[in-house]
């Protein structure tokens, strides 16, 4: 099975963004292949290039410095068809609608009340098992920096700003120039994802050319996103679904597909159903993650190998044992002793 971020990933319009942030600091890019404009960077290579920007850049506010310089076009088609709507609030459902053509990281869901609206969406499964979280963070900064700097565009002479932000990742050094940017508070380690807008700024007029260009422009636009929105199905959100579920069951030393089922509100034979449905099975989803996990915790010498296979929901280390060689031929000892070497040798 792939890895649970391989059906996850960006528009590789985003590569322009990048090569334009590279020549204005000096910095060769990390961009090394010609994508289709149709095309999406898987998120395993949006991580490595953010990574590869934030260890060259050197300050805390890499993804707003992206924002800041992002065009319309590094957003691709969702862009030009934003452009012809009338209010802030028609863009932003658009923006949800037509997400995995785009910035395809996690579902969002609306809630709202009275005066303002809340898009909230969990985290990750990567980061409910303790890992990337810098990545992670990068990845959320330098979306909402770019979508916030879009809109902008969108509404001049008017402003648009959230109220309040929250994400689950961990704080960057300084949040000094993200308040700065996003001119609300930003909060991190917070138990919730989310971005919350007064409702009065979702109704901000969006600027418009020629109402009737407009309106044919938008047929096409939209033809053409549906086709793209057809090349990534939803499968991988189920699958999202099923891997946070198997995390917080691992978490409670758990590995049965009825405790998983249940947290769920679903039955055992209707959960294998549904992932049949999918072409995938629970044993699939389980070892992939049990084997993310597992070479995650080995790189920390500090843990045993014992206290390993407990953090895996294992029952005893010889299972955990025999599990691991089927996956990599080695035991997991040897391959601590042999990627720790490597790493000492880099060093």
């Amino acid at each position: 099975m792939k890895s649970f971020m391989d059906n996850k990933g960006v528009s590789s319009s985003l590569t322009n963004m990048v090569n334009r942030f590279c020549e204005q600091h000096n910095i060769t890019s990390p961009i090394h292949k010609i994508y289709d404009v149709d095309e999406r960077i898987p998120l395993t290579e949006w991580h490595r290039i953010l990574t590869y920007l934030n260890e060259r850049y050197q300050k805390p506010d890499l993804g707003i410095a992206l924002g800041k310089i992002s065009r319309a076009s590094d957003i691709g088609i969702v862009a030009y068809l934003c452009m012809s709507c009338t209010t802030v609030a028609e863009v932003f459902d658009l923006i949800q609608r037509y997400q995995r053509i785009w910035y395809h990281i996690s579902n969002v869901e609306v809630q709202e009340n009275n005066t303002c609206i809340r898009y909230t969406w969990q985290s990750p499964a990567y980061i409910l098992a303790g890992d990337l979280h810098n990545e992670a963070r990068l990845v959320n900064d330098t979306a909402f920096a770019m979508i916030v700097n879009f809109v902008n565009h969108l509404v001049e002479p008017a402003h648009f700003y959230p109220l309040n932000m929250a994400f689950s990742t961990t704080a960057p050094s300084s949040t000094q120039q993200h308040e700065q940017f996003f001119h609300c508070p930003v909060h991190f380690n917070a138990p919730v994802n989310y971005i919350e807008y007064d409702k009065a700024m979702l109704q901000l007029k969006i600027k418009q050319p020629c109402q009737r260009d407009t309106q044919i422009l938008h047929r096409i636009l939209e033809k053409n996103a549906n086709q793209l929105l057809s090349k990534y199905p939803e499968d991988a959100d189920f699958n999202e679904i099923i891997n946070r579920a198997i995390i917080k069951a691992i978490q409670q030393h758990r590995s049965d597909i009825h405790f998983v089922a249940e947290s769920l509100g679903m039955s055992s034979r209707l959960l294998q159903h549904r992932l049949k449905q999918h072409h995938s099975h629970f044993s699939q989803h389980l070892t992939q993650i049990r084997k993310s996990l597992a070479l995650q915790y080995l790189e920390d010498a500090s843990l045993h190998i014992s206290d390993i296979a407990s953090l895996l929901a294992y029952h005893e280390p010889a299972s955990f044992n025999r599990a691991f060689k089927s996956w990599t031929g080695l035991s997991p000892l040897q391959w601590r002793q042999e990627n720790l070497n490597q790493i000492d040798y880099v060093i």
